[in-house]
């Protein structure tokens, strides 16, 4: 018969509460439109910051709205190189370049690409870490 030892009689510990009212906001694509999936819609970065709570630094990215007078501000989790005052190109018809968004069936086999959606239209799933990537 052992006996219990005081780390044991201390019990588990507290419970984990993570810091949350720190952060600097949800990391998701564009919302899937008509602009979006027909052509492309630029955007410019307006600062790469750090997320409490995170590995990847964030980038803040300013769209103008299609459809209204507007400009809209979107958080995106920021590629390799991304720096501020970087255009980002949205869309079917955008360019091949590292920061662009545009459907894995428009790039060639092989590219390295992050944040992938899983369905169609749920703003970014999968190869979200810092440093990680799909292929």
């Amino acid at each position: 018969m052992g006996r219990v030892i005081r780390a044991q009689r201390k019990g588990p510990g507290g419970i984990f509460k993570s810091h949350t009212r720190l952060r600097k906001g949800a990391a998701k694509l564009r919302s899937l439109d008509f602009a979006e999936r027909t052509g492309y819609i630029r955007g410019i970065v307006k600062e790469v910051i750090h997320d409490p709570g995170r590995g990847a630094p964030l980038a803040k990215v300013q769209f103008r709205d299609p459809y209204r007078y507007k400009m809209r501000t979107e958080t995106f989790i920021a590629t390799e190189g991304t720096y501020t005052g970087q255009f980002i190109y949205c869309g079917k018809k955008a360019a091949l370049n590292v920061g662009n968004v545009l459907p894995l069936g428009s790039m060639p086999e092989g590219t390295v690409v992050c944040n992938v959606e899983e369905t169609v239209g749920d703003r970014g799933a999968l190869a979200r870490t810092s440093g990680g990537y799909a292929t």
